[in-house]
């Protein structure tokens, strides 16, 4: 029955106009909160190919100290400095009189293409803004809402790489405790209110940011897992 529904809807968008940023939004939000995708990826292969990048991991967001790091799978030049890309654009933009959007931070890095395990995700869609997050033990990032104050230009697919599981690590959105398959991503509606936190070192995850068209709705569409 979901199977038939998903169907008929991406038959119903093929025979219309195209959909403009608020109606992908209420599509997007019509799918779930957190909705899982038809495929997984090999987490111990993630993390053995992420060795080499040991050295590389950035302090994400470095205004707010917290025990968290970034590696970028993309950047605005396709280097690894973390600069703006695991920096809070919107404090960046502010700092710098700068107008850079997450959907332009699109250029892919050594990460993206030599930690190809990841790349059964990363080749479906268009990337905006997307990096791996190492959380240690107490690391977090507090209740917020993503798109809030630089409006939605991307939406969010996320996937538990390591050291993710219930008792390691804790998501919650809207109130409610999530649990992740690892390795499996997940659509996840981050413009809903929504925080994280790792009770253990070394809890990773991959979070891409994709902007927000109707080719990356599409592949979504196409990849729900159907129960």
């Amino acid at each position: 029955m979901q199977e038939t529904r998903w169907n008929g809807q991406l038959q119903r968008m093929s025979n219309r106009r195209p959909l403009i940023n608020s109606d992908l939004i209420l599509h997007l939000a019509s799918l779930g909160d957190v909705v899982p995708l038809d495929f997984t990826l090999d987490v111990d292969l993630i993390q053995e190919q992420l060795k080499p990048f040991d050295d590389e991991w950035k302090q994400y967001n470095p205004r707010k100290p917290n025990d968290r790091q970034g590696l970028s799978i993309t950047s605005l030049d396709g280097g690894l400095s973390g600069i703006p890309d695991l920096d809070s654009i919107f404090e960046y933009n502010k700092l710098h009189n700068t107008h850079v959007s997450e959907a332009e931070i699109n250029v892919k890095t050594r990460v993206a293409k030599q930690v190809t395990a990841i790349h059964p995700l990363i080749d479906k869609f268009n990337l905006g803004r997307s990096h791996f997050i190492r959380l240690n033990r107490g690391g977090h990032f507090p209740p917020h809402r993503d798109g809030k104050i630089l409006g939605v230009t991307c939406f969010r697919v996320l996937t538990m790489c390591h050291n993710c599981k219930d008792g390691q690590f804790q998501f919650t959105l809207e109130d409610k405790v999530y649990s992740f398959e690892p390795g499996r991503p997940y659509f996840v509606n981050t413009r809903k209110n929504h925080n994280v936190f790792s009770f253990v070192d070394n809890s990773v995850q991959c979070v891409l940011n994709l902007p927000l068209t109707e080719e990356n709705y599409n592949c979504v569409v196409k990849h729900l897992q159907m129960k």
